[in-house]
C-alpha cells in the first residue's frame, strides 16, 4: 500500500506556536512551535505509518499572487520574531526524522501540496492524506486525497472527504473555490463581494454551481441590494475566485520517489531533542532503545594511608580531589583519591602537602593523570 502524507509546514507551525505557551530551552531559543511541530508530527507518523511524507513551506512573502492582487494577505500582521527563529529548528528536527522538506519560490505551500497530492493521485497511490490549518485546502479533497484540517491545540483535526464536503456545505470539493470567490477571505485579504457571506454565498452556489454562473444570471438574482453588489463587484469575484484556487501544475523540482520514507534512527533524533529540551520526547526515543547491557561492577578495594610509595604514581592514573563544595576553585579541598587500575588510595589533604613523593607527582606536567 502507498501512503502520501504532506504537511502543510508555514500553517503548522502558527498553529503550534499560538496553541502554547512561550517555552525556551536552556539556552534561551523559543521551542513552542518546534515543540508543538513534533507532536503532530510523531503522533501522525505513528498513526498513519506512510510510505512517503514531505513537508511543504512558504518560500517568501511574494507570490505570482500578488502580481494578480498587490494587497494579497496585506492585512497580515508580521511573524512574531519568538516565531519567526523557530524555523531553522523545525527543519534541523524534520531533518534529524528523515523527513523531507521543501519550498519554491514564488509559490505557496498550498500550490507545492496540490501539485503532488494530484500527482500521486494520479500515479496509483492508494491513499493521500494532508495536514493544514487552512481550509483553502478542502478542495483538493478526492476518493483519494482527504484533508485534516487542525481544530483545537495540535492534536484535534477534522478529516475533510467528498462525502462530509457534501454533507456540511452541499458542495462539491471544486466549489470551495467559488465559495470563497464569492465571500472573500478576510484571513487572506482576498474581497470577494461585499456584503456576501457564507449564507448567502452557499445559497448562490445551491442555485447556480459556480461564480462565473451567478454573474451570468444577476437579473434572476433575489434581493435588489444583492444584484448591485454582484454587479459591481463581478470582478472581484472573478479575481479572488483565481487567488484561492490552488496551482496543482507548479513546476516543482521534487518528485515522489524522493520522498519515500523508511523511518529515522533514534540516535540521529536523540542529539537534536537534547539540544531543545524536549524531554518527553527524549524519554519517549530513549525508551525505543534496546536497554544497554550491564556489566558487573568490580570491587575496589580503598586505601586510607598518610603516603603513597612512588613506584605506585605512574603516568595515567586517576585523580580525584574532594571539596567542600561545587565550586572547586574557591572551595577548601578535604581529600584525595588516587587509583592505579587496581587500589585506590585515599588521603587527606594535609597528608598531601606532607607528601614529597605525591605533591611531586601532582605538580609534574610530564606524568598524565586522568581527572575524575
Amino acid at each position: 500500500m502507498k501512503k502520501l502524507v504532506l504537511f502543510d509546514g508555514n500553517s503548522l507551525a502558527y498553529r503550534a506556536f499560538f496553541a502554547l505557551p512561550l517555552l525556551n530551552n536552556d539556552k534561551g531559543v523559543y521551542t513552542n512551535a518546534v515543540y508543538g511541530f513534533a507532536m503532530m508530527l510523531t503522533n501522525v507518523m505513528k498513526k498513519e505509518q506512510p510510505t512517503h511524507v514531505m513537508v511543504a513551506f512558504d518560500a517568501g512573502k511574494t507570490t505570482f499572487r500578488h502580481a494578480q492582487y498587490q494587497d494579497y494577505k496585506g492585512g497580515r500582521s508580521k511573524t512574531p520574531s519568538e516565531l519567526g527563529e523557530q524555523f531553522p529548528f523545525i527543519k534541523e528536527l524534520l531533518e534529524a526524522y528523515q523527513v523531507k522538506h521543501y519550498q519554491l519560490p514564488n509559490y505557496e505551500a498550498d500550490d507545492i501540496i496540490g501539485t503532488l497530492a494530484q500527482q500521486a493521485e494520479r500515479d496509483g497511490f492508494d491513499e493521500v492524506l494532508i495536514i493544514t490549518g487552512d481550509r483553502d485546502l478542502t478542495q483538493l479533497a478526492s476518493d483519494k486525497i482527504t484533508v485534516n484540517i487542525t481544530k483545537k491545540g495540535i492534536t484535534e483535526v477534522e478529516a475533510n472527504t467528498p462525502a462530509s464536503l457534501r454533507e456540511k456545505y452541499d458542495l462539491t470539493p471544486q466549489q470551495i473555490i467559488d465559495l470563497k470567490g464569492l465571500m472573500g477571505d478576510s484571513s487572506d485579504n482576498i474581497p470577494g463581494v461585499k456584503g456576501v457571506g457564507e449564507k448567502t454565498a452557499l445559497k448562490l452556489l445551491h442555485q447556480y454551481d459556480t461564480v462565473e454562473n451567478v454573474l451570468a444570471h444577476i437579473d434572476d438574482v433575489s434581493g435588489k441590494k444583492l444584484k448591485e453588489n454582484l454587479t459591481t463587484y463581478r470582478e472581484d469575484a472573478i479575481m479572488s475566485k483565481a487567488l484561492v484556487t490552488i496551482k496543482v501544475d507548479t513546476p516543482i523540482e521534487i518528485t515522489l520517489d524522493e520522498i519515500a520514507y523508511s523511518g529515522y534512527e533514534p540516535n540521529d533524533v536523540i542529539p537534536t531533542l537534547r539540544e531543545l529540551g524536549f524531554k518527553a520526547l527524549l524519554e519517549k526515543e530513549l525508551g525505543d532503545q534496546p536497554e544497554a547491557k550491564k556489566e558487573p561492577l568490580a570491587t575496589l578495594v580503598v586505601e586510607t594511608v598518610s603516603d603513597i610509595p612512588v613506584e605506585q604514581l605512574t603516568t595515567g592514573m586517576a585523580v580525584y580531589a574532594e571539596t567542600k563544595t561545587d565550586n572547586y576553585l574557591a572551595s577548601a579541598c578535604l581529600g584525595w583519591s588516587f587509583y592505579n587500575g587496581e587500589t585506590v588510595y585515599y588521603m587527606s589533604h594535609e597528608a598531601v602537602l606532607a607528601s614529597i613523593a605525591v605533591t611531586q607527582f601532582l605538580t609534574d606536567a610530564s606524568l598524565s593523570k586522568k581527572s575524575i
